[in-house]
């Protein structure tokens, strides 16, 4: 916003003041919504062409993935792994109230090297967040 379009205001009464806010804020929702798309768009042309990093001349496009695991499939970790070889495991405990089994799967990833089978039930428990564009703009730019 140019500082010419914030000294206006100070000129307007509270009802224009009002006024001014409620089209400001329906503008910004206007333009999430065209960057929703548009960041749908970019993901979709991206997946389309295999891409995960795309390069303009206004700067970089990389998809970023967040993963979570089925704790469900994880369990079957459990029962062909021995208790001494379970690493990132912390079972379910007691406390002051009963908390969930957790995997710490940056440590658990490791049992996939045990053997096919541990390898096939962790990719198989994975679930991929949606996709998310972040863009770094060319240095310079503003």
């Amino acid at each position: 916003m140019r500082l010419q379009e914030v000294q206006r205001t100070a000129n307007l009464n509270a009802e224009e003041l009002v006024d001014e806010l409620v089209a400001a804020r329906a503008a910004l929702e206007a333009q999430e919504r065209v960057v929703w798309w548009l960041e749908r768009s970019v993901v979709e042309a991206m997946d389309a062409k295999g891409a995960e990093i795309v390069k303009t001349d206004s700067g970089t496009a990389k998809i970023s993935r967040s993963v979570s695991y089925d704790y469900g499939i994880l369990a079957g970790l459990r029962e062909i792994t021995s208790p001494e070889d379970l690493i990132g495991y912390t079972p379910e405990r007691e406390v002051t109230k009963t908390e969930p089994e957790r995997w710490n799967m940056t440590q658990a990833k490791t049992l996939a090297k045990l053997s096919s089978q541990h390898r096939a039930i962790i990719d198989n428990a994975k679930i991929e967040g949606a996709a998310k564009i972040k863009f770094q703009p060319k240095k310079g730019d503003s």
